[in-house]
């Protein structure tokens, strides 16, 4: 294994007679629980769409048969058999529970001892699936138990079985671009949650992006955007929410079709109940001193107010 870690696990021949299963959601995730805390635990790299002509990336192609692709990891010294692993799909959003995922598929496969297996999944989206979406990843052992430990959710940062890849690639065409995604309560109680988006300056962790979007020769803008802000509107409703009360209207999730022009800040608090989800836009402002083809990354994330612990993010790769 490359993992430092893992290396010393073997040394001591800790898992020598059981199996370690789990899928990476950080390049530097070596199934520790829970992930070690700052570590942006949506950005697997573990997890992949493959497009038709086999191009990967991140999202996928409407109408056509595309492939969702899973590694899984077995740092035990013992195969484990039929080992069953799930995927699926959701909407942008920061956080995700069961109801707000749809399973693409799952199957059974074996994963030899200190060793990875790869398994995918037919995918034909429709055209209100297909585009910018998030994609989870879980799997199960019986025998020996080796699986998550609740079901019911999708325990992203404490368990090592669920992995999630919510990065989204964007062109920034004209001098602002908004995106629409939304804020999920993923706890089983009533939660108060601080909801902050701000730039990711590449410098030290430069590779770590690169490893994350799978990409080794992306190119960094060397000045920050101009801008970057946030609007929180209110629960997710079937009708539209008026503009003129100062809530942004209900829009398509993704690439929104103008930037929006509302009030905005860097932050908002939010309390939701259970499975609550609020519709939230991401605007950024190119800075003209940027140059051409650079990328900039966006992160935003959802933080308990009781706990201070991160429950959810995403990131926004932005293509000057």
């Amino acid at each position: 294994m490359s993992n430092h870690e893992d290396k010393k696990k073997h040394e001591d021949h800790e898992f020598d007679g059981k199996t370690f299963l789990y899928i990476r959601t950080h390049p530097n995730d070596d199934g520790t629980e829970p992930l070690p805390a700052g570590l942006p635990f949506w950005i697997s790299p573990d997890i992949t769409v493959i497009q038709p002509g086999n191009v990967r990336g991140d999202e996928a192609v409407a109408n056509e048969t595309n492939q969702v692709e899973v590694v899984v990891t077995n740092a035990g010294g013992i195969d484990a058999v039929d080992a069953y692993v799930e995927a699926f799909v959701a909407d942008p959003s920061t956080a995700f529970a069961p109801a707000t995922a749809t399973l693409i598929g799952g199957t059974f496969t074996t994963i030899p001892g200190y060793n990875t297996s790869t398994v995918t999944f037919n995918w034909i989206p429709l055209p209100a699936d297909a585009g910018h979406r998030c994609l989870l990843a879980r799997v199960c052992l019986t025998i020996p138990l080796d699986c998550y430990t609740d079901g019911s959710i999708f325990d992203v940062v404490g368990d090592r079985h669920v992995a999630q890849r919510n990065i989204h690639v964007v062109e920034l065409a004209e001098k602002s671009l908004s995106f629409g995604f939304k804020i999920v309560n993923p706890l089983k109680e009533k939660g108060d949650f601080l909801v902050r988006a701000m730039e990711v300056r590449a410098n030290r962790e430069a590779d770590l992006i690169r490893m994350a979007l799978g990409c080794r020769l992306a190119q960094f803008a060397e000045v920050p955007l101009r801008e970057v802000t946030l609007t929180i509107g209110e629960t997710i409703v079937p009708r539209e929410v008026s503009a003129e009360k100062g809530k942004p209207i209900s829009q398509p999730l993704g690439v929104l079709p103008k930037a929006m022009t509302l009030k905005r800040s860097k932050s908002g608090r939010v309390e939701m109940k259970p499975g609550e989800i609020r519709y939230a836009v991401l605007t950024v402002t190119r800075n003209p001193d940027v140059r051409p083809g650079d990328i900039s990354v966006v992160q935003v994330e959802q933080i308990d107010v009781r706990t201070k612990k991160v429950v959810g993010g995403l990131w926004l790769i932005v293509k000057n």
